[in-house]
């Protein structure tokens, strides 16, 4: 050991004009605190305003700093977040070199885009799902080069299509066409053509686009390399393009209706077509009776649209609800359909009940005590909102539950 600290120590005088003493004693400091012999060199390097070594992107580890790397920006994406009450604006994606392939995040613009290779000087690294993840903030030093880099080609991470979430990337699936589109669409001063629909599998469905004609038709069974998840109106939607492989599969994908637990919902940031169950723990305070816009179809506060100004209000039903299985819970908008179905009354009758009690609250209590604890099951696309995943319902139907069954199977677990 005290060989490799002598050996560090000519390495650090080599890059940095200070005397050994003082070197040797930050160095041995650094790892007395437990510090990594590599880091704490670079650690040193960079207090004495050497620059620290660029590392290759294998030998990052979660929970760095004063990272240097030269790597090409393989995806990119702006995001908008809330951290403490504020939103902010970030970018991530992923980067690469002929090492390894990693996520980043730029807190800054950097005005980064596909294919640039940058070096980048004081990153750091954080842990996201159980890799390191780099972090560019305001300190680090983003410098675009005239070169390229070819990264090293990483294995497709297989997954269901219900454990799909926005930002993973090169992720391998398999599933059914339910239905397509082709449109065209303008990239910069080129028309393409992109072809949208939905899949399928055994778990779930997703929304998908293909950014390159490979001749899909509605019915095949396909494997798909090479793909990433984006969020697109709020929920994943996976794509492929020329760099990914399409793969026709004689075989059947059995498509039936699976419920999810919320948790899934959750994780995934929002689905489309999700079937899911969960009981009615609390009822929202803008549930009843609401007014909307006749142009725009918001809801509009004392005559007062946001977008039109003053209107004359269209009375319309809806419920906000939070239904919870256990395991997570998510918002429910529930149409005025849905509404009179599971309350059994229409508008126009609980126009004439608020009109008798001249209080529009009356409907709201209502709903109250005919669905709290209610346990539901609901089919609908869901969408991320500020802090909880909402969740618009075009489908729902009071659960009939099988409380001795559900008390024995109870007993079972006590039991055992």
């Amino acid at each position: 050991m005290e060989t490799d600290v002598e050996k560090a120590i000519d390495e650090i005088l080599g890059r940095v004009d200070a005397d050994r003493e003082t070197v040797e004693k930050d160095l041995k400091k650094f790892i007395e605190y437990g510090v990594p012999l590599d880091q704490a060199k670079e650690a040193v390097v960079t207090k004495y305003g050497g620059v620290a070594h660029e590392r290759q992107l294998k030998d990052i580890t979660p929970h760095e700093r004063n990272i240097n790397v030269v790597a090409k920006i393989l995806t990119v994406e702006e995001r908008e977040v809330t951290v403490r009450d504020t939103k902010r604006t970030i970018h991530r994606g992923l980067l690469g070199d002929e090492t390894a392939v990693l996520p980043f995040t730029a807190w800054k613009d950097f005005n980064l885009q596909k294919g640039d290779v940058v070096r980048i000087k004081n990153a750091s690294s954080s842990e996201w799902d159980g890799q390191p993840r780099l972090s560019l903030s305001e300190w680090s030093e983003v410098e675009k080069l005239d070169r390229d880099i070819e990264p090293v080609q990483r294995t497709p991470q297989k997954l269901p299509l219900a454990d799909l979430r926005p930002g993973l990337s090169n992720v391998e699936v398999r599933g059914k066409i339910l239905s397509m589109e082709e449109r065209e669409v303008t990239v910069g001063d080129v028309q393409k053509r992109v072809f949208s629909g939905i899949m399928a599998d055994e778990t779930g469905k997703i929304r998908y686009s293909a950014w390159h004609d490979f001749s899909l038709h509605e019915g095949d069974v396909i494997r798909i390399r090479g793909a990433y998840v984006r969020k697109w109106r709020g929920a994943p939607q996976l794509v492929f393009d020329e760099k990914s492989t399409v793969e026709k599969l004689d075989e059947a994908v059995a498509v039936r209706d699976m419920v999810l637990p919320l948790y899934k919902i959750v994780e995934a940031e929002g689905g489309v077509d999700v079937l899911t169950q969960g009981t009615v723990i609390e009822i929202r305070k803008d549930s009843g009776i609401i007014f909307r816009c006749p142009r725009c179809n918001r809801k509009i506060r004392d005559g007062v649209c946001e977008e039109d100004g003053e209107v004359q209000g269209v009375e319309d039903l809806r419920i906000k609800a939070v239904i919870d299985d256990g395991t997570g819970a998510v918002d429910v908008i529930f149409n005025r359909e849905l509404s009179e179905k599971l309350l059994g009354k229409t508008l126009e009758e609980y126009l004439a009940i608020a009109r008798e009690a001249m209080d529009y609250e009356v409907v709201h209590d209502e709903i109250v005590d005919r669905l709290l604890m209610v346990p539901l099951q609901i089919r609908g696309d869901s969408i991320p909102s500020d802090f909880i995943i909402t969740l618009f319902a075009r489908e729902a139907e009071p659960l009939q539950l099988d409380y001795k069954k559900e008390a024995d199977e109870i007993l079972s677990q006590l039991e055992g």
